[in-house]
């Protein structure tokens, strides 16, 4: 059996677009939003909801099927999810029978340079320059601990911590 003629094409093919199409429609549900948006963040506020939206489902399944026909697993799109899921239907539709309607989405961030350029640059003003020395910001979910032990939150600055994120689900208000 070719490649051309495996049910695995149909399947990942139909996942793929289903995909795709959920993340289009739940944009479109969102659309006032952007209308209160700075001009300049709309693509990133765009990029956001659809990294968001993709990130609702377990695609591993998806992922897999995808690197077993050696393409793209989808796994370092952040910076541009939406053009990564059409470009892998681009591809799937060329070698299926299936023929790839066009969607009714806004189009996607024009490249995976433009996302990342975006993503690297709100990188920066959220979080300043990269710490010396490395190319990453560590944030650390905050224990409890930390609400009592100005030592405890100073050791994690000194050590590289660079933001903190407080998590409220795990405690109660006496905390």
């Amino acid at each position: 059996m070719s490649i051309e003629d495996s049910p695995l094409l149909d399947q990942v093919f139909e996942q793929v677009l289903n995909l795709h199409n959920e993340i289009a429609r739940y944009e479109q549900t969102m659309q006032d939003v952007f209308d209160d948006l700075h001009p300049q963040h709309r693509d990133s506020a765009r990029n956001l909801l659809h990294y968001l939206a993709f990130r609702c489902h377990d695609v591993r399944d998806i992922q897999g099927k995808l690197s077993s026909l050696g393409l793209s697993s989808l796994g370092r799109s952040e910076a541009y999810i939406l053009t990564a899921l059409q470009q892998v239907l681009n591809v799937l539709s060329r070698l299926t029978p299936k023929t790839l309607l066009a969607t009714a989405a806004a189009p996607p961030l024009a490249s995976w340079e433009e996302g990342k350029a975006i993503l690297d640059r709100n990188t920066v003003a959220l979080f300043g320059p990269d710490p010396a020395g490395r190319h990453v910001h560590i944030m650390v979910t905050m224990s409890t601990e930390a609400a009592h032990s100005y030592e405890h939150v100073r050791a994690l600055v000194q050590n590289g911590m660079d933001c903190m994120r407080i998590n409220c689900a795990h405690d109660d208000v006496g905390a």
